[in-house]
């Protein structure tokens, strides 16, 4: 008889997590990866998935040419915004039995609230608020960087070089965070001009530590930058309240993602007494997908 396998895969701007679960939800294996953001590059997010994929079933002592399993994969991935993106990315051949394309920041939301209505604001990379009510889903933000993500990893970058450049032109005054910033650069300006005119989000974002390690040492740049990140979150969180049905209950709300430790503590107090842990991760939501499709239920 053959088996089914569940793969869920959580996949950003910046890596790709997984887990490999049996029918009957027992934990196989898991692994991390490269970024797999389909609207940045669609060759990184497969190369990323399979790289993830096969890690992760090496661990569960399996690969996906064993005819005594099937194996179906639901993919919670970054820049599902985008249709052609989307059309182009299902169009590659793959070995899966069934194969589900959802959004990350759905998958997010299923796992957090373990298929419960409620809301999510991920503050990685990028930003994007989600709220799933009543079977309805509702979006803010999530539009990319750089005409969105204000308040993510890669904004954060983003704004310490234009600190920089500002404090080079004389117009801030200098700073341990920009002075953190020219370091990184071995303190020459044509290496950042350079490297700024190429950089992608993941590029950006990867500065975005150091603008963290500064704001826990309260430097005034890096403060008045997650202070506004942390207004930026508000509005988000508020938005999303405003679009769901009058009378609503107030929706539950996690804040996910590798800036989010350092928002959290700074938001204004109506989200403040609305967040909650979150139950599971994006992974487990992604599983959640591929079991509805495959099963007819999520759990």
């Amino acid at each position: 008889m053959i088996k089914n396998i569940f793969i869920g895969a959580d996949g950003g701007g910046t890596k790709t997590k997984m887990i490999v679960e049996d029918e009957s939800g027992l934990l196989l294996g898991q692994s991390r990866s490269g970024p797999a953001n389909i609207r940045n590059s669609i060759e990184q997010a497969w190369s990323s998935i399979d790289a993830g994929v096969k890690e992760a079933l090496f661990q569960a002592g399996l690969e996906l040419t064993d005819p005594n399993y099937h194996f179906h994969i639901g993919l919670g991935l970054a820049g599902t915004e985008d249709q052609l993106a989307c059309e182009t990315f299902l169009s590659r051949p793959n070995l899966y039995k069934t194969l589900v394309l959802d959004s990350d920041a759905y998958a997010a939301c299923l796992g957090v609230h373990d298929c419960e209505d409620g809301a999510i604001i991920i503050i990685g990379t990028g930003v994007v608020g989600y709220s799933v009510y009543k079977n309805q889903r509702y979006v803010v933000g999530g539009w990319g960087f750089p005409q969105g993500d204000t308040g993510g990893g890669a904004w954060l970058g983003l704004e310490a070089v234009r600190l920089t450049f500002k404090n080079i032109d004389g117009r801030v005054a200098e700073t341990p965070l920009i002075k953190a910033i020219l370091g990184y650069f071995d303190n020459n300006v044509g290496k950042i001009i350079s490297w700024a005119t190429k950089a992608r989000p993941v590029d950006f974002a990867s500065l975005a530590p150091i603008v963290i390690e500064h704001i826990q040492r309260e430097d005034p740049h890096a403060l008045a930058l997650i202070e506004y990140a942390a207004k930026e979150i508000d509005d988000i969180a508020m938005t999303m309240e405003k679009r769901l049905p009058p009378g609503h209950p107030p929706s539950p709300c996690c804040l996910l993602g590798g800036v989010a430790p350092f928002i959290q503590s700074r938001v204004g107090l109506e989200l403040k007494d609305r967040l909650v842990p979150r139950k599971h991760d994006a992974t487990k939501g992604a599983i959640y997908m591929i079991r509805q499709k495959v099963l007819g239920r999520m759990k």
